[in-house]
């Protein structure tokens, strides 16, 4: 494996292509995606990132449907697979 020492120059520092790039064209990257920046957002309130309890009420049909219809699919695929 080649190991490369990191350049010295901040112009020579990077990928190849992204050095031969007009200054203009380069733009400097996001520090965090916004997803994370959202995240830590909520990890900042009171209730923190944990998402409210499921009411059992508030189950549907659907939701049911959707589980055993994953469940099926399992099933399907790993008896497959051993067989």
């Amino acid at each position: 494996m080649l190991r490369r020492r990191p350049a010295r120059n901040p112009e020579l520092a990077g990928h190849p292509f992204r050095r031969t790039l007009p200054a203009p064209v380069l733009r400097p990257l996001p520090v965090l995606e916004p997803e994370v920046e959202a995240a830590l957002a909520r990890l900042q309130m009171p209730e923190g990132v944990r998402s409210p309890p499921v009411d059992p009420r508030r189950i549907t049909l659907q939701d049911v449907k959707d589980f055993l219809l994953a469940y099926c699919a399992c099933f399907l695929a790993i008896s497959v697979f051993i067989y």
